[in-house]
């Protein structure tokens, strides 16, 4: 799986989820395009962005797919949703 003519926003993505710059999926689409990435994972771009704003919601095989399109490694990326997800929970008190 690959895209056609990256866009230099991929490889920011990529070096900023490896140097753990982000603090939460929304904000690596902040940086890489949602279009191209839709299209690589087969979903149109709303249901991107409906996984985006619930990572619970993508599939375990779409955020391996996401993680070779950005050349990353998986972990950093399920670590990213992880966080998201911790975030999006209200605390209990």
């Amino acid at each position: 799986m690959q895209i056609e003519d990256k866009s230099p926003k991929f490889e920011l993505g990529k070096r900023m989820l490896e140097n753990e710059q982000l603090t939460s999926l929304s904000e690596l689409f902040d940086i890489v395009p949602y279009t191209p990435v839709a299209k690589a994972l087969g979903v149109n771009n709303q249901r991107l962005r409906n996984k985006i704003d619930d990572p619970r919601s993508f599939r375990v095989s779409e955020v391996l797919d996401l993680a070779v399109l950005l050349d990353v490694d998986a972990i950093k990326l399920f670590a990213l949703l992880q966080e998201t997800i911790k975030k999006s929970v209200p605390a209990e008190g």
